[in-house]
């Protein structure tokens, strides 16, 4: 389907409109990415990702995961435009005690935030860790005949997120991995929260993404057809790499008093809202969202129910056809275990000499019998800690259901 650049252009202007009210109503938060990256979220909810709000738990979603948890009236506002459980009364309760509408994204309080993210570069590792999940439930559940597992991760990521070393560390596991079915975007805006980022930072960051391994792709994030034809890019790549998108952006973008600096990236901005939002076109009615944008929504809610419905149908047959590996995935899915797991726990005499790395490994090797889905990993240390599933092979491009990760030292 072509992108409609008139409706999702209008849906971006509200979205940084939500943004500006719940901050300024707030008294505190982070208006610098949510406008800087409405049209982004304006391709990615309102047309690109596969995602179904009336289940949000639904097995074959794409992933969506604001890293930059700062930036959290982004994902809220879009999230509410996109239909899920989470009436206009939230956003205006943004950042207030019992609200699913808090400062940072909290994983099980808001449908649709997959993960919680406020350490920057948290994000990218959970992420990668989503990645990897992915691809061992590819190599264990699809068969020949049905693909029932076919989606993506997608990352917003920041100037801070990807200076943080866990960021560092998990983005060269996710390329040595050959991970393609990540893809990190990397909102890149030139600002940090205290300065510049020029006075912080000074590597080629899409550089060094390649040489982790991915596909660097660079862009105008606030251009939507150029946006929307990258992530397609990336969403299709068939290298065998995860994508990296550098999307170029104005931080702060509708309020020009601070927009491009590091005032934008707090609440800074928040006292020039009510004259900026008359320039970007919104009327004086606060937390605004018009009648054709819910409806451009509400409709492409129908394309995402009949795909949904689409897969339902596929994973019924798939069922049907493989009883047995259905009742492990729904056992996964239920955190189900044999009731008699305890049962099958070596018992080791008061007095044994053995040392507790060998007897946790003892324990451990049964266990994994018993547990189909556990898996393990080590931070190159399994000759030492001796908790390698023995039953099992390493996981890696060639075999995506081993259930040994081998980290390295990270």
């Amino acid at each position: 389907m072509p992108l409609d650049t008139k409706i999702l252009s209008q849906a971006a202007t509200e979205a940084r409109g939500l943004a500006m009210d719940a901050v300024q109503a707030a008294a505190s938060g982070h208006l610098g990415l949510p406008l800087g990256c409405a049209e982004v979220g304006a391709v990615l909810f309102g047309h690109a990702l596969s995602y179904f709000p009336e289940d949000p738990g639904w097995i074959n979603r794409d992933r969506f995961v604001l890293s930059a948890g700062h930036g959290s009236m982004f994902l809220y506002s879009w999230l509410h435009l996109a239909g899920y459980d989470l009436p206009l009364e939230e956003i205006k309760n943004f950042r207030q005690l019992h609200s699913k509408t808090p400062g940072h994204p909290e994983f099980g309080e808001t449908p649709g935030v997959e993960a919680t993210t406020g350490p920057l570069g948290q994000g990218v590792g959970n992420a990668v860790g989503m990645a990897v999940a992915a691809k061992m439930a590819e190599a264990r559940f699809n068969t020949k005949e049905r693909v029932i597992f076919d989606h993506k991760i997608v990352c917003l990521a920041g100037d801070g997120c990807l200076q943080e070393g866990v960021a560092a560390e998990a983005a060269a596991f996710g390329g040595h991995q050959k991970l393609d079915n990540l893809i990190l975007i990397y909102d890149s805006n030139d600002v940090t929260l205290d300065a510049m980022a020029k006075l912080s930072q000074s590597e080629d960051t899409a550089e060094r993404f390649r040489a982790y391994g991915y596909d660097v792709h660079t862009v105008n994030g606030q251009d939507l057809e150029a946006f929307f034809a990258t992530f397609e890019a990336a969403k299709y790549a068939t290298t065998g790499k995860p994508q990296f998108i550098v999307s170029r952006t104005l931080i702060g973008k509708g309020i020009p008093e601070v927009a491009g600096t590091q005032k934008a990236h707090g609440e800074g901005g928040a006292k020039y809202v009510d004259a900026d939002r008359k320039a970007l076109g919104l009327p004086d009615e606060k937390f605004y969202v018009s009648k054709e944008v819910y409806e451009y929504f509400a409709g492409h809610r129908q394309v995402l129910k009949t795909r949904y419905l689409d897969w339902q149908e596929k994973y019924g047959a798939w069922k049907k056809a493989n009883p047995e590996l259905a009742t492990l995935l729904e056992r996964g899915i239920h955190h189900e275990v044999p009731k008699d797991l305890t049962a099958r726990i070596p018992a080791f005499p008061q007095d044994t000499k053995i040392a507790t790395r060998k007897a946790g490994s003892d324990v451990l090797q049964p266990l994994a019998e018993a547990l189909p889905l556990v898996i393990g990993g080590s931070a190159d240390l399994y000759g030492s800690t001796l908790n390698y599933i023995q039953s099992d092979k390493d996981f890696n491009p060639e075999n995506r259901a081993g259930r040994n990760i081998r980290f390295g030292i990270r």
